[in-house]
């Protein structure tokens, strides 16, 4: 659709001002403000023990395990200062090669989590090696690996809770990482490192949607300092995003070069997604969107869709069926019974479907970030100009994520399989809702938009991990 007037842009190339509807960078930045406002408030609430994480009457609270003090202010100032150094240094936009900058925020990232988690009443190794917190360790020294996967219905019914309600996935990280080092405080913080390797595919993901290196380093950046994330370090909720982007970055890679490898690549990693974490499989309703648009953009024609879908579905078979034979797995037996194991657990708990419907989304919105979710609307306000067409909506990159995701939530959300404890269940979302802020930081233009959301970012995570009990051994 043609304008009148060309629309000025920043120095990536992103759209500036309003001459085609979308928001201006005054707009954006009072979107971005009215976020940190929220934040603040919520901080604040943090700090007096007058925000409730959770539900008495559903059955499931965060409680508050510490008082504040102002240690965890301090520590917030010196990791803001520190992520500050980094991004006033090196502009992730400027520079010509991306994966310094992206491996400098790789480093530092272990060194500002270690922060912030260092005013958490326990430590990384009591939370990994304890039954209570994280059964797959404690079950890995009491089983081997093929006999758990060998004879996986009668060991799961002797494992501890989580491991029992999972599938074998988290426990064959365990067991692949014990081969480097059996010491729970070391495999804790290799559990961390590989959490941290999501930052790789969301740059991948990011970069192969939006084809902007700046919007990609900054998602990556937000990626690394998810509150949810570093809520659960270093429980293994916080690997399953490393998955599901892989999985998103597959699918556009797939859809751009309709080659038949990438499509099988697809379904093998679609078989490690189901094996380590299954939930993940509504990102399907975001990944149907990213077909609708391929189409409608000439990438790819119906009649590919349909018979690479086969190849998806035939590799996605071929490693099912090699890990049965090899190792007596079987992934749809087990899939079955951890729903149903799902529903009783529900039930059992007193977890009302009523109460959780909405609860569910208030925490998941505290899980992001109070400043990203305010901001996620300002990325949908931008995305949809009342003047495009349908067509135009569903071809421009932040209108399908924003629209994706949120279908997502949505699906995730009343389907009612989690009725609580979502900010833990639900990191994977969260990763990709930071996406939206990053698109709106990069619109803005300058660098003090993004400090300005890490900053808040990282103060709500080390109030919220120093006070609240969402780990206890």
């Amino acid at each position: 659709m043609a304008h009148a007037h060309p629309t000025p842009a920043t120095d990536d190339g992103l759209p500036r001002s309003t001459s085609d509807g979308r928001l201006s960078n005054r707009a954006l930045w009072d979107w971005l403000l009215g976020g940190a406002v929220a934040s603040l408030i919520v901080c604040y609430s943090i700090t007096t023990q007058s925000v409730t994480l959770g539900s008495p009457a559903g059955g499931w609270v965060y409680g508050y395990v510490q008082t504040f003090e102002i240690r965890a202010l301090f520590v917030s100032l010196l990791v803001i200062a520190l992520a500050a150094g980094l991004l006033l240094t090196v502009d992730p936009g400027s520079t010509r090669r991306d994966w310094p900058v992206a491996l400098a925020w790789f480093v530092l990232a272990l060194g500002l989590q270690g922060l912030m988690r260092s005013v958490t009443p326990f430590t990384f190794e009591r939370i990994f090696s304890s039954e209570g917190a994280n059964s797959f360790y404690s079950a890995t020294q009491q089983f081997p690996a093929r006999l758990v996967l060998a004879d996986f219905d009668r060991v799961r019914a002797l494992l501890p809770l989580h491991a029992q309600s999972n599938m074998p996935g988290k426990l064959m990280l365990v067991y692949a990482l014990g081969t480097i080092t059996r010491d729970p405080g070391a495999l804790a913080w290799l559990a961390v490192a590989v959490s941290n390797l999501g930052a790789v595919f969301t740059y991948l993901f990011v970069h192969e949607l939006f084809g902007d290196r700046r919007i990609a380093i900054y998602s990556a950046v937000l990626y690394l300092l998810v509150p949810a994330k570093l809520y659960f370090f270093p429980l293994l909720n916080t690997v399953t995003p490393v998955v599901a982007l892989a999985c998103a970055w597959l699918v556009l890679r797939w859809l751009r070069t309709g080659r038949v490898a990438d499509a099988a690549a697809l379904g093998i990693v679609l078989f490690g997604l189901v094996f380590f974490e299954p939930l993940p499989l509504v990102m399907g309703l975001l990944f149907a969107l990213f077909v609708v648009r391929a189409n409608l953009q000439g990438q790819i024609s119906w009649h590919r869709v349909v018979a690479q879908l086969a190849v998806v579905v035939a590799a996605w078979l071929a490693a099912y069926a090699t890990v049965r034979a090899v190792f007596g797995f079987d992934l749809v037996s087990a899939f079955g019974q951890l729903g149903a194991h799902a529903v009783r657990f529900n039930v059992d708990a007193g977890r009302p479907y009523s109460i959780w419907i909405w609860q569910n989304l208030r925490e998941f919105l505290f899980g992001i970030g109070v400043c990203q979710a305010i901001v996620f609307c300002a990325a949908v306000v931008d995305g949809f100009p009342r003047r495009d067409s349908w067509r135009e909506h569903l071809t421009r990159p932040i209108t399908v994520m924003c629209a994706g995701a949120a279908a997502v939530l949505l699906a995730t959300d009343v389907i009612g399989v989690n009725r609580g404890e979502v900010i833990r269940l639900w990191i994977f979302l969260a990763c990709f809702f930071q996406i939206p802020t990053a698109y709106v930081c990069a619109r803005i233009g300058t660098r003090a938009a993004l400090l300005l959301v890490i900053a808040l970012t990282v103060l709500q995570a080390t109030l919220g991990t120093a006070m609240i009990g969402f780990i206890g051994p």
